[in-house]
Protein backbone atom coordinates (compact mmCIF):
# COMPACT_ATOMS: atom_id res chain seq x y z
CA UNK A 1 0.00 0.00 0.00
CA UNK A 2 1.45 3.53 -0.78
CA UNK A 3 0.75 6.62 1.33
CA UNK A 4 -2.53 7.67 0.20
CA UNK A 5 -4.19 4.13 -0.12
CA UNK A 6 -2.58 3.90 3.95
CA UNK A 7 -4.37 7.21 4.29
CA UNK A 8 -7.89 6.12 2.75
CA UNK A 9 -7.37 3.16 4.71
CA UNK A 10 -6.69 5.19 8.14
CA UNK A 11 -9.49 7.80 7.34
CA UNK A 12 -12.15 4.66 6.59
CA UNK A 13 -10.88 2.63 9.74
CA UNK A 14 -11.44 5.96 12.34
CA UNK A 15 -14.99 6.81 10.09
CA UNK A 16 -15.97 3.09 11.49
CA UNK A 17 -14.68 3.16 14.71
CA UNK A 18 -16.59 6.57 15.54
CA UNK A 19 -19.73 5.11 14.16
CA UNK A 20 -19.60 2.35 16.65
CA UNK A 21 -19.17 4.27 19.39
CA UNK A 22 -23.24 4.96 19.36
CA UNK A 23 -23.04 0.99 19.98
CA UNK A 24 -21.53 0.42 22.23
CA UNK A 25 -22.64 2.97 24.64
CA UNK A 26 -26.31 1.28 23.85
CA UNK A 27 -24.86 -1.41 25.13
CA UNK A 28 -22.85 -0.15 28.05
CA UNK A 29 -26.23 1.56 29.61
CA UNK A 30 -28.28 -1.63 28.59
CA UNK A 31 -28.56 -3.16 32.63
CA UNK A 32 -30.24 -6.63 30.95
CA UNK A 33 -28.33 -7.34 27.97
CA UNK A 34 -27.82 -11.30 27.27
CA UNK A 35 -24.06 -12.57 27.92
CA UNK A 36 -22.61 -15.25 27.05
CA UNK A 37 -19.42 -17.26 28.22
CA UNK A 38 -17.23 -18.48 25.44
CA UNK A 39 -15.52 -21.47 27.25
CA UNK A 40 -14.09 -20.59 30.49
CA UNK A 41 -16.08 -18.87 32.84
CA UNK A 42 -14.02 -14.97 32.53
CA UNK A 43 -14.30 -15.36 28.43
CA UNK A 44 -17.34 -13.84 27.96
CA UNK A 45 -19.21 -12.13 24.36
CA UNK A 46 -22.13 -9.89 24.46
CA UNK A 47 -24.47 -9.06 20.99
CA UNK A 48 -22.45 -5.65 20.85
CA UNK A 49 -19.13 -7.42 20.53
CA UNK A 50 -20.56 -8.88 17.53
CA UNK A 51 -22.29 -6.14 16.12
CA UNK A 52 -19.81 -3.38 16.61
CA UNK A 53 -17.52 -6.22 14.87
CA UNK A 54 -19.72 -6.60 11.84
CA UNK A 55 -19.55 -3.03 11.11
CA UNK A 56 -15.44 -2.59 10.89
CA UNK A 57 -15.16 -6.03 9.55
CA UNK A 58 -18.14 -5.08 7.02
CA UNK A 59 -17.11 -1.67 6.24
CA UNK A 60 -13.35 -2.86 5.90
CA UNK A 61 -14.05 -5.52 3.54
CA UNK A 62 -16.42 -3.43 0.95
CA UNK A 63 -13.35 -0.96 0.42
CA UNK A 64 -10.60 -3.73 0.80
CA UNK A 65 -12.12 -6.68 -0.32
CA UNK A 66 -8.40 -8.36 -1.39
CA UNK A 67 -7.48 -7.47 2.75
CA UNK A 68 -7.04 -10.36 5.19
CA UNK A 69 -9.62 -9.86 8.38
CA UNK A 70 -8.33 -11.33 11.82
CA UNK A 71 -11.62 -10.29 14.43
CA UNK A 72 -12.44 -11.77 18.14
CA UNK A 73 -15.89 -12.75 17.53
CA UNK A 74 -15.47 -14.05 13.66
CA UNK A 75 -11.83 -15.60 13.90
CA UNK A 76 -10.81 -19.23 14.80
CA UNK A 77 -8.47 -20.25 16.99
CA UNK A 78 -6.26 -21.95 14.07
CA UNK A 79 -7.25 -18.88 11.24
CA UNK A 80 -6.27 -16.04 14.66
CA UNK A 81 -2.36 -18.20 14.17
CA UNK A 82 -1.88 -18.42 10.58
CA UNK A 83 1.38 -16.59 9.39
CA UNK A 84 0.69 -12.96 8.18
CA UNK A 85 1.08 -13.44 4.36
CA UNK A 86 1.17 -10.27 1.50
CA UNK A 87 -1.94 -9.12 2.31
CA UNK A 88 -2.93 -6.29 4.38
CA UNK A 89 -4.43 -7.62 7.41
CA UNK A 90 -6.88 -6.12 9.48
CA UNK A 91 -6.52 -7.14 13.78
CA UNK A 92 -9.75 -5.76 15.21
CA UNK A 93 -11.36 -6.58 19.03
CA UNK A 94 -15.03 -4.94 19.11
CA UNK A 95 -15.23 -4.49 22.77
CA UNK A 96 -12.03 -5.06 24.51
CA UNK A 97 -12.73 -5.34 28.32
CA UNK A 98 -16.26 -6.83 27.82
CA UNK A 99 -16.39 -7.61 31.49
CA UNK A 100 -15.85 -4.25 32.07
CA UNK A 101 -18.44 -4.25 29.56
CA UNK A 102 -20.99 -6.25 31.32
CA UNK A 103 -20.54 -4.52 34.74
CA UNK A 104 -20.74 -1.02 33.84
CA UNK A 105 -17.13 -0.45 33.97
CA UNK A 106 -15.84 2.68 32.14
CA UNK A 107 -12.16 0.79 31.29
CA UNK A 108 -13.19 -1.04 27.63
CA UNK A 109 -12.04 -0.08 24.06
CA UNK A 110 -12.67 -0.68 20.35
CA UNK A 111 -8.95 -1.66 19.04
CA UNK A 112 -8.00 -1.41 15.22
CA UNK A 113 -4.45 -2.45 13.62
CA UNK A 114 -3.42 -2.51 10.35
CA UNK A 115 -0.58 -4.79 9.26
CA UNK A 116 1.66 -3.69 6.35
CA UNK A 117 4.23 -5.82 4.63
CA UNK A 118 4.74 -7.46 8.04
CA UNK A 119 4.93 -3.74 10.16
CA UNK A 120 2.12 -1.98 12.13
CA UNK A 121 0.81 1.00 9.98
CA UNK A 122 -2.21 1.47 11.36
CA UNK A 123 -3.82 1.92 15.25
CA UNK A 124 -6.87 3.09 16.33
CA UNK A 125 -7.57 2.58 20.22
CA UNK A 126 -11.60 4.19 21.13
CA UNK A 127 -13.41 4.35 24.23
CA UNK A 128 -16.53 5.57 23.85
CA UNK A 129 -16.99 5.87 27.37
CA UNK A 130 -14.59 8.29 28.50
CA UNK A 131 -14.42 10.27 24.96
CA UNK A 132 -10.71 8.88 24.21
CA UNK A 133 -10.11 8.31 20.69
CA UNK A 134 -6.29 7.34 20.62
CA UNK A 135 -4.47 6.94 16.77
CA UNK A 136 -1.58 6.51 15.08
CA UNK A 137 -0.12 6.26 12.25
CA UNK A 138 3.42 4.63 11.31
CA UNK A 139 6.06 7.59 11.32
CA UNK A 140 3.87 10.05 12.26
CA UNK A 141 3.60 9.72 15.69
CA UNK A 142 0.12 8.93 18.41
CA UNK A 143 -2.73 10.94 19.49
CA UNK A 144 -5.13 11.48 21.51
CA UNK A 145 -8.31 13.17 20.00
CA UNK A 146 -6.08 14.67 17.90
CA UNK A 147 -3.68 16.25 19.93
CA UNK A 148 -0.02 14.69 19.26
CA UNK A 149 0.50 12.11 22.92
CA UNK A 150 4.68 10.83 24.38
CA UNK A 151 4.95 8.23 26.56
CA UNK A 152 6.53 9.68 30.11
CA UNK A 153 10.11 9.01 29.24
CA UNK A 154 10.25 7.13 32.85
CA UNK A 155 13.55 5.41 33.21
CA UNK A 156 13.48 3.99 36.89
CA UNK A 157 10.87 1.13 38.34
CA UNK A 158 11.11 3.42 41.46
CA UNK A 159 9.29 6.28 39.51
CA UNK A 160 7.18 4.18 37.86
CA UNK A 161 3.52 3.83 38.19
CA UNK A 162 2.84 -0.05 36.90
CA UNK A 163 0.26 -1.78 34.86
CA UNK A 164 -0.40 -5.51 35.64
CA UNK A 165 -3.64 -7.55 34.99
CA UNK A 166 -3.57 -10.12 38.35
CA UNK A 167 -6.32 -11.26 36.44
CA UNK A 168 -4.17 -13.25 33.55
CA UNK A 169 -3.88 -15.52 36.83
CA UNK A 170 -6.99 -17.25 36.24
CA UNK A 171 -4.54 -19.48 34.04
CA UNK A 172 -3.05 -21.87 36.34
CA UNK A 173 0.02 -22.37 34.30
CA UNK A 174 0.24 -18.66 34.63
CA UNK A 175 -0.24 -18.21 38.15
CA UNK A 176 2.75 -18.16 39.64
CA UNK A 177 4.17 -16.13 37.09
CA UNK A 178 1.46 -12.77 37.29
CA UNK A 179 1.55 -13.35 41.45
CA UNK A 180 5.52 -13.28 41.26
CA UNK A 181 5.59 -10.51 38.85
CA UNK A 182 3.54 -8.12 41.36
CA UNK A 183 5.24 -8.88 44.15
CA UNK A 184 8.19 -7.79 42.39
CA UNK A 185 7.20 -4.85 41.11
CA UNK A 186 5.05 -3.56 44.65
CA UNK A 187 8.97 -4.08 46.34
CA UNK A 188 10.34 -1.46 43.65
CA UNK A 189 7.72 0.63 41.60
CA UNK A 190 5.31 3.65 42.89
CA UNK A 191 2.50 1.48 42.21
CA UNK A 192 0.21 -1.40 40.45
CA UNK A 193 -3.13 -0.41 38.21
CA UNK A 194 -5.31 -3.05 36.66
CA UNK A 195 -7.40 -1.99 34.36
CA UNK A 196 -9.39 -5.08 32.56
CA UNK A 197 -8.27 -4.14 29.06
CA UNK A 198 -5.03 -4.16 27.60
CA UNK A 199 -5.70 -1.96 24.70
CA UNK A 200 -6.68 0.59 26.83
CA UNK A 201 -3.87 -0.14 28.96
CA UNK A 202 -1.54 -0.07 26.12
CA UNK A 203 -3.12 3.55 25.29
CA UNK A 204 -2.64 4.88 28.79
CA UNK A 205 1.25 3.87 28.66
CA UNK A 206 1.45 5.59 25.02
CA UNK A 207 0.28 8.63 26.60
CA UNK A 208 2.26 8.40 29.70
CA UNK A 209 -0.41 7.46 32.35
CA UNK A 210 1.21 5.10 33.37
CA UNK A 211 4.79 3.68 32.72
CA UNK A 212 5.25 0.25 31.83
CA UNK A 213 2.93 -3.30 31.72
CA UNK A 214 3.76 -6.50 31.16
CA UNK A 215 1.45 -9.73 29.28
CA UNK A 216 0.89 -12.86 28.03
CA UNK A 217 -1.74 -15.15 27.09
CA UNK A 218 -3.74 -12.92 24.64
CA UNK A 219 -4.98 -12.73 21.18
CA UNK A 220 -3.35 -10.40 18.19
CA UNK A 221 -6.19 -8.07 18.75
CA UNK A 222 -5.70 -7.47 22.18
CA UNK A 223 -2.23 -5.73 21.61
CA UNK A 224 -1.29 -4.99 18.00
CA UNK A 225 -3.23 -1.65 17.76
CA UNK A 226 -1.92 -0.13 21.52
CA UNK A 227 1.78 -1.46 20.09
CA UNK A 228 1.83 0.39 17.35
CA UNK A 229 0.64 3.60 19.47
CA UNK A 230 3.37 3.24 22.46
CA UNK A 231 6.30 2.62 19.66
CA UNK A 232 4.95 5.67 17.85
CA UNK A 233 4.64 7.70 21.22
CA UNK A 234 8.17 7.27 21.93
CA UNK A 235 7.99 4.20 23.88
CA UNK A 236 9.31 0.53 23.10
CA UNK A 237 7.18 -2.89 22.88
CA UNK A 238 9.02 -6.52 23.30
CA UNK A 239 8.80 -10.16 23.38
CA UNK A 240 7.87 -10.57 27.03
CA UNK A 241 11.55 -12.01 27.13
CA UNK A 242 12.64 -8.98 25.82
CA UNK A 243 13.21 -10.27 22.18
CA UNK A 244 11.38 -9.08 19.15
CA UNK A 245 7.47 -8.65 19.76
CA UNK A 246 5.30 -10.82 17.45
CA UNK A 247 2.10 -9.39 16.25
CA UNK A 248 0.27 -12.94 16.29
CA UNK A 249 1.98 -14.49 19.80
CA UNK A 250 1.48 -10.94 21.84
CA UNK A 251 3.52 -11.79 24.80
CA UNK A 252 4.65 -8.32 25.61
CA UNK A 253 6.58 -6.42 27.39
CA UNK A 254 5.72 -2.53 27.16
CA UNK A 255 7.42 0.89 28.39
CA UNK A 256 7.82 4.55 28.21
CA UNK A 257 11.66 3.87 27.52
CA UNK A 258 13.81 0.69 26.87
CA UNK A 259 15.53 0.96 30.11
CA UNK A 260 12.44 0.52 31.94
CA UNK A 261 11.41 -1.82 29.35
CA UNK A 262 15.04 -3.86 30.17
CA UNK A 263 13.98 -3.64 33.90
CA UNK A 264 11.12 -5.17 33.40
CA UNK A 265 12.33 -8.13 31.48
CA UNK A 266 15.07 -8.42 34.36
CA UNK A 267 12.07 -9.19 36.33
CA UNK A 268 10.04 -11.44 34.24
CA UNK A 269 12.94 -13.36 33.81
CA UNK A 270 13.69 -13.68 37.58
CA UNK A 271 10.42 -14.83 38.10
CA UNK A 272 10.08 -17.20 35.43
CA UNK A 273 14.00 -18.58 37.11
CA UNK A 274 12.43 -18.94 40.44
CA UNK A 275 9.48 -20.72 39.15
CA UNK A 276 11.32 -23.37 37.75
CA UNK A 277 13.24 -23.77 40.64
CA UNK A 278 10.46 -24.52 42.49
CA UNK A 279 9.01 -27.72 39.88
Amino acid sequence: MNDEEIQEAFDLACQLTRQCGPIVLEGFRNATKPVECKGNHWDVVTEYDRRVEEVLIGGLSSRFPDHRMLGEESTTEAASKEPLDGRPTWIIDPIDGTNNFVRGVKYIAISVALVVDGRLTIGIVSNPCLDEFYTAVRGQGARLNGEPIRTSGVEELKRALVGHEFSIASHAGARPHIFGRGVEFIRECTGLRAFGSAALTLAYVASGNIDCYSIEMLKPWDIAAGALLIREAGGVVTGIDGGEYDILRPDIVAASSAKLGQRVVEIVRKVKEDVEGKQ
